[in-house]
C-alpha cells in the first residue's frame, strides 16, 4: 500500500513538471568543437534524464563486476559454514546417541569447514574420548591450548583425562593452570582442593580454601570446617614426623574451628595429656561433646584419670553425660561405668533406654556383662543371643557409597569423597568381621582409584566453557552440614 502511494506521487511529480514546461516553451542552443545542436526545453529535458539513467545503470554495472570476486566469495564461505554448522550438529547427535567414531568422523568433517571456529576441535575431542582415543583426545585437546578462547576447555580435559589414568601429578598441574585461568569459578576452586587434599598436600589445600574464601566461593561456614579439617590433616602428618609440638598447635587450632569435629578434639586432647594439661584435655572433651557425643570422647575423658576408682569414674561420666543430657551416647558411656562399679540395676536401667532408641551390638555385649554379674552365667545367654541378630556396632561409615571404616579418614578409600565419613550404623556383617574399607573391582585403592572415580562424575569438556556458570551438576567437596559428609559428586566441581 505504501509503496503503491510512493509510485503515485512520483508519477504526479513527473506528470507536473510536464505540464510546467509544456506552459514554458523554449529552445535550447549548445556550441561545441564546431558542433551546434539546437532544441527545445521539453526535448533537452528528457534527453537528460535519460542520459542520468544511462550514467546510473553503467555506474551499478561497473560496482557489480568490482565487487563480484568479493560476493562470490562471501556465498562460498556462508555456504561452507552452514554445511559445517550441520556437521556439528550432526556430530552432537551422533556423540548423544553414543556413536564415538561416527561423532569423530563428522567432527573431522566440521574442522575442515570451519577452520576458524573451536567448535569442531571441541566435539571431535570429546568424541574421540567417547570412543576411547585417548591418543587422539589428548591431541586434540593440547591444540585447543593454542588459543586463549578455547586454552580452558583444553586444560579441563587433559585433566579429566590424567585423573581417568590415576595420574595424580599430571591432574594437579592441569589443576593449577584452570585455577589460573578461571581463578572465580567455584567449579575449579572445588576440584583443585579436592585433588591437592586426594594426594595429601594439605598445605597447598588449605591455601585454596583461603583463596576459594577470598573470592567468596565457598561460605564462611565450610570454610572453616574445611580449614579445621586440613589442619587436623597436617597435625597427624607433623604427628607421624615426630613433631609432636606442632602436631598439638595445630590439632588444638582445628578443634577450635571445628568443636564438633571429634577426630580433632581427640587428638587436640591427647596432646594435652600428654603435656601434661588434663584440665584443658577434659575442656577440650566437654567442649566437643556437647555438639557431638562420641565413644572415643568418653574413653579419653576417662583415661585422663587412671587413677581414679569405679565410684570416680562413674562421677565424671554423669558430668559428661550432663553437658548432653539425654544422648544416647551418654547413656551407654554411663551403663559402661556403672557395671564396672558392680552397680547392675542402674547400669540395667540406662542400657534398656539406649536400645529402645535402636538396638546394637555392643549393648547387648554389655547387657550380657551386666546380667551375667547381676544373675550370673546362665543369665547372659539369651543377650548373646541376639546379639548376633541385630545390626552392627556403630562406626565411621561414607555417607556416599556405605563403605565403613574403623577409623575416620579425610577421604574414603573406595569412592575417595571427601569428608564424607559420618559415625553411625554400618552396613550389615557377619558376627566378628572386620570393618574394611572395600576397593574397587580392579583392586586399586587410594588416591588413583579416588581420582579414576571422580573423573566419571565429571560432564564432557565440550558441554560448557564454564560449566559453572552453565548451570551443569558438577563435582563437589562442600558440605551439607556442619557435621555432615562432603561429597565429591554433587558432581563438579568439587567435604571436608
Amino acid at each position: 500500500m505504501i509503496r503503491a502511494l510512493w509510485l503515485f506521487i512520483g508519477l504526479a511529480l513527473v506528470a507536473a513538471a510536464a505540464a510546467w514546461l509544456a506552459d514554458r516553451p523554449g529552445n535550447i542552443a549548445v556550441d561545441w568543437q564546431g558542433w551546434r545542436i539546437e532544441t527545445s526545453v521539453a526535448a533537452g529535458a528528457v534527453a537528460f534524464a535519460v542520459l542520468l539513467a544511462a550514467g546510473a545503470l553503467a555506474y551499478r554495472a561497473w560496482l557489480w563486476l568490482v565487487r563480484s570476486p568479493q560476493t562470490i566469495g562471501r556465498a562460498r564461505r556462508d555456504s561452507r559454514r552452514r554445511r559445517g554448522e550441520i556437521a556439528v550438529f550432526s556430530g552432537m547427535t551422533a556423540l548423544a546417541a553414543g556413536e564415538g567414531p561416527e561423532a569423530l568422523k563428522l567432527g573431522r568433517r566440521a574442522g575442515e569447514l570451519l577452520d576458524d571456529s573451536p567448535l569442531p576441535l571441541m566435539l571431535s575431542a570429546q568424541a574421540a574420548q567417547q570412543a576411547g582415543d585417548t591418543t587422539e583426545a589428548a591431541r586434540l585437546y593440547r591444540r585447543m591450548l593454542d588459543s586463549p578462547d578455547t586454552e580452558f576447555l583444553g586444560v579441563r580435559g587433559l585433566m579429566i583425562q590424567a585423573m581417568r589414568a590415576g595420574d595424580t601429578q599430571a591432574a594437579l598441574r592441569h589443576a593449577r593452570r584452570a585455577q589460573a585461568l578461571r581463578p572465580a569459578s567455584p567449579w575449579v576452586q572445588n576440584l583443585l582442593f579436592s585433588l591437592q587434599s586426594a594426594a595429601g598436600l594439605w598445605q597447598e589445600a588449605q591455601a585454596t580454601l583461603e583463596d576459594a574464601s577470598r573470592r567468596k566461593v565457598l561460605d564462611k561456614v565450610t570454610g572453616r570446617r574445611h580449614k579445621a579439617l586440613t589442619l587436623h590433616a597436617q597435625a597427624g602428618d607433623a604427628d607421624e614426623a615426630g613433631e609432636t609440638e606442632k602436631a598439638g598447635a595445630l590439632a588444638r587450632d582445628a578443634h577450635a574451628l571445628a568443636p564438633e569435629f571429634v577426630p580433632a578434639a581427640v587428638l587436640a586432647a591427647r596432646h594435652y595429656q600428654a603435656d601434661g594439661e588434663t584440665g584443658k584435655a577434659a575442656r577440650v572433651i566437654e567442649a566437643c561433646w556437647r555438639k557431638s557425643p562420641h565413644p572415643d570422647l568418653a574413653s579419653l575423658y576417662l583415661a585422663l584419670h587412671p587413677a581414679d576408682n569405679p565410684t570416680a569414674r562413674v562421677r565424671r561420666i554423669t558430668r559428661l553425660d550432663r553437658l548432653n543430657a539425654g544422648h544416647r551416647e551418654g547413656r551407654v558411656a554411663l551403663a559402661g561405668v556403672l557395671a564396672a562399679a558392680r552397680r547392675w540395676h542402674e547400669a540395667h536401667t540406662h542400657l534398656n533406654k539406649a536400645l529402645a532408641e535402636r538396638e546394637e551390638r555392643r549393648l547387648f555385649r554389655l547387657m550380657a556383662q551386666v546380667e551375667e554379674g547381676e544373675h550370673g552365667p546362665a543369665a547372659a545367654a539369651a543377650s548373646l543371643q541376639r546379639m548376633s541378630a541385630v545390626p552392627p556396632d556403630d562406626t565411621w561409615v561414607c555417607q556416599g557409597c556405605g563403605t565403613a571404616a574403623a577409623d575416620w579418614s579425610p577421604h574414603c578409600v573406595h569412592c575417595g569423597r571427601f569428608d564424607s565419613l559420618v559415625w553411625g550404623t554400618a552396613p550389615e556383617l557377619p558376627v566378628g568381621a572386620t570393618v574394611l574399607a572395600a576397593a574397587d573391582s580392579t583392586g586399586a585403592t587410594g588416591t588413583s582409584a579416588a581420582l579414576a572415580r571422580l573423573s566419571e562424575t565429571l560432564p564432557d569438556v565440550a558441554e560448557a566453557a564454564d560449566t559453572a556458570e552453565a548451570g551443569v551438576a558438577l563435582p563437589t567437596i562442600w558440605p551439607d552440614g556442619a557435621n555432615g559428609g562432603g561429597d565429591i559428586v554433587d558432581a563438579s566441581p568439587p567435604k571436608a
